[in-house]
């Protein structure tokens, strides 16, 4: 037979078993916990524990547990220096553009070069190498040469820099920013006839 019920008769009938079911758990597992052990040997001569009596069984009360707070770990210590890192790479004081000077305008150069100096000097044996930049952009990449050739630069404001670089790309060292202007003669043509 189908009893009609609404849904919340339904949901309340629900909620009450629950309620019960939970409580009976709760006091069944309470007594589970308060009742005795027993430990006792079988015929074979092994050790037997149990929840119930058995023939030639004792009572047993198990011994505490030891709660131990778990050993402090020490914060991991720091890691050798990695070649990027390395206490012995060389550490540079200075990098500086020796020309062309600051503000400086330059007319006709085809051939424009930037001289550069570092202290100390640049270490080649570690890889170190220096990359001009110019106008943000990497121009001369990786060279172990202290005069990093532009060629024909395009008229106007350049912004340019040297950085001293690691084998792996790393900027070690940078040297300030100097702002050129490039200005290039042109010979007007003669109007056609």
């Amino acid at each position: 037979m189908l009893i009609a019920m609404n849904p919340l008769q339904l949901f309340n009938g629900i909620i009450r078993v629950s309620i019960i079911t939970g409580l009976l758990s709760l006091f069944l597992g309470s007594n589970m916990a308060v009742a005795g052990l027993y430990k006792g040997v079988d015929a074979e001569g092994n050790v037997v524990y149990s929840d119930k009596p058995f023939e030639n069984s004792e009572q047993f009360t198990p011994p505490n547990i030891t709660i131990m707070d778990a050993p402090r770990v020490p914060p991991p210590e720091e890691k050798p220096a990695t070649d990027e890192e390395s206490p012995d790479e060389t550490k540079y004081t200075s990098v500086a553009i020796l020309s062309p000077k600051n503000q400086q305008t330059i007319w006709n150069e085809p051939n424009l070069i930037v001289r550069v100096k570092t202290k100390p000097e640049l270490d080649i044996k570690a890889g170190h190498t220096l990359w001009l930049i110019m106008d943000g952009k990497p121009l001369v990449k990786k060279s172990r040469s202290l005069a990093l050739p532009i060629g024909r630069a395009d008229r106007g404001t350049h912004q340019l820099q040297v950085q001293v670089r690691n084998k792996k790309g790393r900027i070690l060292k940078r040297s300030k920013t100097i702002t050129v202007y490039i200005k290039n003669t042109v010979v007007p043509r003669p109007s056609p006839r």
